[in-house]
Order: C-alpha cells, then structure tokens, then sequence
C-alpha cells in the first residue's frame, strides 16, 4: 500500500461480529480504525455504547483491515463483516481489491513454488482450497465463456483432477495477477512475457495454461462466491482420509512470508499434499482441536495463542510411496516441538528451519496416530466453511 501521512482524527468505519461462545451470542459492534497510530475503538450496537475505548494495538496494521478479515483484539476475535460508510469502502477497495486466481490440474504439484512467487509479490492469501470440480461445475464457473470456441478444451481439462483456487489480495490485485500469469497462451507467453508463470509452468494451449485470473474486479467477486460461499453446491475441500496425516502451518510463519517454502520443503521430501484449506481457528475451536494438550504442555495458553493470531493453512499429508507409515515420518520430518532443541538436534526438520520458539514453531502434525482421523475430520470437515 502507498505510504500516506494520516491525522489523528482520521478514521475508517466498518462493521464486525464476534461470538461470545460462554454466553452463546453473537456481537455486532461499529469497528472505528485510526491508522495515524495503528489504534482502534470498539462500539457495542446492541447496547448502544462503548465497548473499547480507542486503543493501541501492537500488531495490528492497515493491511489487516478489510471486509472478510478476522482481527484478534484482546483475545477476541471480530470478524470484519461491511463497510459502515462509502467513503471507507472506496477508500480501502482501493488497496484490498480481491482477485480469483486458481492452479490448474498440470501443475498444482508446484503448490509451493506458486505460493513463494505470490507471497514475493507482496500478495496476501485470505482463502484457499484444493478442490475437484464436476463437469457442471466447471461448465457453471465458466459461464460466461460460452460461445468461445477455446471453452470445449478448457472444460475438458480442468476436470482431469484437483485444482486450487486462492482468494488473492491487494492493491490492484485483479491486474497484478494477470500480469503475474502472463497472456493466456503459453506460446504467446513465452514470447512477450518469459518470467511469467504461464511463459514457465505452461503447456501448448490455453486449457493447459496452468493458471486462472478473474478478468475484473466484479468478475471476482461471483468467482469467489462460486468456490467460497455456503452453497449446497460448492466445490468441497478434498481430502482422503486413509494413511494420511495433519499438518498445520501456524499464523506467524504465514505471516514471515514462509508458507510456500514449507509447502515446497514437504513436497520436495517423500510426502506429497493431498488437501489444503484456510482455517481462521476461534479461541473455542483452538480449545478444542488442542484439548489433549492440556496439562502436557507447560504454558497451555500461549501455546494455544501461536494458533490464532491469524489464518492457519491446514494439509492432508500422503506419501508418495504407498508403503509408507505417513503418520510416523511425517512427525520425524516435523522434528521437536521446541525450535531451539529442533535445531540441535534435528536441524533439516521443519521446525528448524521454520520455527521461532516453542510456541511460535511454524507447524503442528498429528502426534498420536489414533488422532489422525479426528484432526483430519474436524479440520476438513467441521470448520471447511470457517
């Protein structure tokens, strides 16, 4: 975002909702962002006064504040759900624009690659699933090709396995990204634009280009409707369930700007990605999922902190041997829970090379495999839509 110099009195409004889980009720407040000094003031609409008086926040930024984004105020949660006027709404959709950008069937085993060329570019990912289309669907998504001759071949091909699909935001984003992807055609591509992803990922034709871009702003927003709504008929995240794993990357290494190179780090190894989705985990729902932690862990709450300051990326793990033991190499390759212990005595496993501190250690895996299946199922299943 463009550097801008604000006065103290300047203010952004939007509107937010948080769920109070011990009284079972859901609070809707007027959000009140002043971005001179990063301090933000809640209003309680249901009782019509103050709830939080105007507040430094540490960690909170401009960049965090947009429709669709959960911000963590003193423990809470508040989903950022509307504007509250035009002027913050053209304002800030000038610099949290969204886009629909999906990897296509020939190259999402370069999941990780893509991700780190996305995240140099200073996009942010606020949504992502690796999914499967059916022939309606696909036909539904691209609709608004009918009549163009390319369109056989396009559907054709993207029902030839999983795809991912990304909810990308930023400033100018839904041009940032085309130009990101380079022109349609890989050949063409290759010739005007030779570092964009089409010029390297592509294959011969415009349906094996490998990439996906929403054409306007309005344009994505149906798209993302499409693959991120509560819709009967809503591409669901994959997952298999069946001598596979959890593994989940942890807000703060999202955040660093290392999530593609972890990606990559499992891919390169003996493991291969078999479901991802974005998870924003709720103090109730951490509580829950880390419930076996209680009392085994030496400081239970700041453990369960480092899962939810931010979106979590949560994957199935495979071998790409069938005979592999998933559940016990995977943890092997995790290493230590403590990054500084990891980095002794294990310093080519994830957390010693992604990890902060014990708590801050880039990912969780599974670690009683009689648990695999409850985490897979909870994550994949009970909170796909959260």
């Amino acid at each position: 975002m463009a550097k801008q110099i604000y006065d103290y009195t300047d203010r952004l409004n939007f509107v937010g909702e948080w769920f109070d889980y011990k009284a079972s009720f859901l609070k809707k407040f007027v959000i009140k962002y002043y971005p001179s000094d990063n301090t933000l003031e809640l209003f309680d609409k249901d009782v019509g006064r103050v709830f939080l008086k105007r507040t430094k926040l540490e960690e909170l930024t401009m960049e965090d504040m947009f429709v669709g984004n959960t911000i963590r105020v003193y423990g809470r949660q508040i989903k950022i759900t509307d504007y509250l006027d035009c002027r913050t709404q053209n304002y800030v959709g000038k610099f949290r624009e969204k886009t629909c950008a999906i990897l296509k069937p020939n190259i999402i085993d370069k999941f990780g690659e893509i991700i780190s060329i996305i995240e140099h570019h200073n996009i942010m990912i606020s949504k992502l699933r690796r999914c499967e289309l059916t022939r309606k669907q696909a036909l539904d998504f691209h609709a608004n090709m009918k009549g163009n001759p390319v369109l056989p071949a396009i559907l054709e091909f993207i029902v030839t396995g999983p795809i991912i699909v990304l909810e990308l935001v930023g400033e100018n984003v839904v041009q940032k990204w085309m130009d990101i992807m380079g022109p349609a055609h890989p050949i063409e591509a290759k010739k005007v634009a030779p570092n964009s992803l089409r010029a390297i990922y592509g294959k011969d034709s415009e349906a094996t280009n490998g990439f996906h871009g929403s054409l306007t702003v309005e344009d994505a927003v149906t798209e993302l409707e499409f693959f991120f709504s509560n819709r009967d008929d809503t591409p669901e995240p994959l997952a298999q369930f069946e001598n596979t794993t959890c593994c989940l990357i942890k807000p703060h290494a999202i955040q660093e700007g290392k999530l593609g190179r972890i990606i990559t780090t499992i891919t390169n190894s003996h493991f291969k990605i078999t479901g991802a989705h974005i998870v924003y985990l709720s103090n109730a729902n951490a509580d829950e999922f880390l419930e076996v932690y209680k009392g085994v862990v030496s400081d239970y709450n700041a453990f369960m902190l480092s899962y939810l300051n931010g979106p979590c990326v949560v994957l199935e793990i495979a071998g790409k041997m069938s005979e592999t033991n998933v559940h016990d190499e995977f943890r092997k390759f995790t290493g230590p829970m403590d990054t500084d212990i990891a980095k002794q005595i294990r310093p080519n496993t994830l957390r010693a090379m992604f990890g902060v501190d014990k708590y801050k250690n880039a990912v969780h895996c599974t670690d009683l495999p009689e648990d695999t299946v409850l985490e897979l199922e909870y994550l994949f299943r009970v909170l796909k839509d959260l």
